[in-house]
């Protein structure tokens, strides 16, 4: 019996990398590596199509465990494609790892869209989402599979040394300025600090937003320990859609080691609360008044609070466990 897992390639940015970090741990237990590409599927006639998945899936043989982490971002008929390949074989156990649902994400995306992918979460011997929210969501929608896993948190593997972070007062965010417009309208005191690759336009009377170059993971968490805090706020459009999904910034800053800002009504919005790891927010402002008037003390604090789970979350124990659980439940239901 070998256990596969697909892996994304071909593609750039949050949704990519998080694939192969999950792989990458995943690779460490044991795994198999099933690697797919990211590539215009319409250009595929049905038989290059059958060729190419068949060729995805031809160390998968019978008995199997494949975990296959979805979307693709390539169309819902590929996924159910490679999903009806890999149910080809006799005794294959399937597990499908949510990271995002598509349709939920843009505006525009109709319901029957959705119901596709639903329909294909369905061919599932057990699903993974990232929240209880989500799976409440889909289960109203049409999901129907009865072994489920929810997704602690995501991991940010790395092996490197994280000094400790320095005290200052900013606020540092990382994302696409066309699916998080209303952060170019931050107009506080308190200097914000955004990673980016592409150019934008601060928003009307916007301020203090100091526009950043990309970062790969080493040079991103070399940044953020210079010090301040980590903003996690919902996108512009679709915005409910940050109430369902894991946020990776979130995992960034904290391995990283620095303080959080979430805004209210996110995912791991009681964990942050609780556990000390920052602040929950309304507003900007809210914010802003926040670092303007935390103490050097009460930073540190928080700064310690989160030791333990950086040291978690660079280590990968999240997913590894998230993934043997899968397995258990897989096998022996446990």
């Amino acid at each position: 019996m070998k256990i596969h897992i697909t892996n994304l390639y071909g593609a750039w940015g949050t949704h990519a990398l998080a694939q192969r970090n999950v792989t990458k741990i995943a690779r460490e237990l044991g795994f198999t590596e099933m690697g797919l590409y990211q590539y215009p599927v319409e250009c595929d006639s049905k038989e290059e199509l059958r060729k190419r998945l068949d060729g995805i899936t031809s160390a998968v043989e019978e008995g199997d465990i494949v975990i296959f982490q979805s979307p693709t971002w390539n169309a819902a008929s590929y996924d159910r494609a490679l999903v009806n390949n890999i149910r080809t074989r006799k005794n294959i156990r399937l597990a499908i790892f949510i990271h995002d649902v598509i349709t939920m994400m843009f505006e525009g995306a109709p319901e029957k869209n959705l119901l596709e992918f639903i329909q294909i979460y369905n061919m599932a011997d057990l699903v993974i989402v990232p929240s209880e929210r989500m799976l409440a969501f889909l289960q109203e929608k049409g999901l129907t599979v009865k072994k489920t896993l929810v997704q602690s948190m995501w991991d940010l593997p790395f092996t490197g040394e994280v000094k400790t972070p320095e005290f200052r007062r900013q606020v540092f965010f990382s994302g696409s300025p066309n699916r998080f417009k209303s952060i170019t309208f931050w107009n506080q005191d308190v200097p914000l600090c955004w990673f980016t690759n592409k150019e934008f336009e601060i928003g009307k009377n916007g301020k203090n937003i100091l526009p950043s170059g990309w970062k790969n993971t080493v040079e991103l968490l070399t940044a953020y320990t210079e010090g301040g805090f980590g903003l996690v706020w919902e996108q512009t459009d679709r915005s409910e859609y940050y109430k369902y999904n894991q946020p990776h910034k979130l995992s960034t800053y904290l391995a990283a080691g620095i303080p959080v800002i979430m805004q209210k009504g996110l995912v791991h919005e009681q964990t942050v609360s609780e556990q000390g790891l920052g602040f929950i927010v309304d507003s900007f402002e809210e914010a802003a008044d926040i670092v303007t008037n935390i103490s050097e003390e009460e930073y540190y604090q928080l700064v310690n609070n989160i030791k333990n789970i950086s040291f978690l979350v660079r280590g990968g124990f999240f997913t590894k466990k998230l993934l043997l659980d899968t397995v258990n439940y897989l096998l022996l239901g446990l």
